[in-house]
């Protein structure tokens, strides 16, 4: 009987670990299909972030290149503000009589077609005329007079006309209003800069390449030749002056505040 119940409890303990065994077996398994499905569920998820992250960058580069594009064709006229201060680099300021007389001869220069307006028209039209010598004064004319507004925002527009304009050995001079100085020229919008040639335009040039000038701004009297001549050289001769008063001792390092903070240190 003993041994009959041994026998018994031996086939009871084989055929529990058998089922213990199987029942690992299918943990194993089961565990091991589960990680294979998760596995391939995140690799399904990486391609599809990629994918999307592909797309968006490749938009991002077309964005980009259709608005680098348009920026391109966009007139920087169209970008500036009027501001509520004066750009720091308004040097030399005209003051109040010289104003009027920048308008006057702004006026009578848009009648003989001897301006050019706008950032991009009078950046190209200094960039033709000779390099100026350096340390050299000429006693020949120069080739035109600069006047650009320095109520305008963004003032990196207009920066860089000083540099050019002395480069080429153009005389400039800042005014207040850009709006005024857009009526001076005879423009339906405001401009901020125009640049006065010494005389109007030359024999032969084409009709109507010129037409920015208002119907409404033409007046019946036709303005003299000799006597906008004379009070260009009058205004450039004032551009000159003021040049000489208030930015070159800038230039030199020997203007008051320069003076002042060297002492001070």
């Amino acid at each position: 009987m003993a041994s009959d119940e041994v026998k018994q409890k031996k086939s009871k303990d084989k055929s529990s670990s058998k089922d213990k065994k199987h029942s690992e077996e299918g943990g194993i398994k089961k565990e091991k299909k589960d990680k294979k499905k998760d596995k391939a569920k995140q690799d399904k998820l990486a391609r599809a972030l990629d994918a999307h992250l592909q797309a968006d960058a490749a938009a991002s580069v077309s964005k980009d290149d259709t608005t680098t594009h348009e920026m391109k064709d966009v007139d920087p006229e169209d970008l500036i503000k009027p501001a509520e201060e004066l750009v720091p680099f308004a040097l030399p300021l005209a003051d109040e009589k010289a104003h009027k007389k920048v308008y006057k001869l702004i006026k009578k220069g848009a009648k003989l077609k001897a301006i050019h307006r706008g950032v991009k028209e009078c950046e190209k039209a200094i960039k033709k005329t000779p390099l100026a010598k350096t340390g050299v004064k000429s006693s020949a004319p120069p080739p035109g007079l600069v006047v650009i507004a320095a109520d305008i925002s963004p003032m990196d527009v207009i920066m860089h006309f000083p540099i050019l304009c002395e480069e080429h050995g153009v005389p400039y001079v800042y005014i207040r209003s850009r709006a005024d100085l857009g009526v001076a020229a005879c423009t339906k919008r405001a401009t901020s800069v125009v640049m006065l040639r010494p005389e109007g335009k030359p024999a032969g040039a084409k009709k109507g390449e010129d037409e920015k000038m208002e119907e409404g701004d033409k007046e019946k009297e036709k303005v003299s030749a000799e006597d906008y001549q004379e009070s260009w050289r009058d205004l450039v001769k004032l551009a000159e002056k003021q040049w000489a008063v208030q930015v070159e001792p800038w230039v030199k390092g020997t203007h008051p505040l320069q003076l002042a903070a060297a002492g001070s240190s």
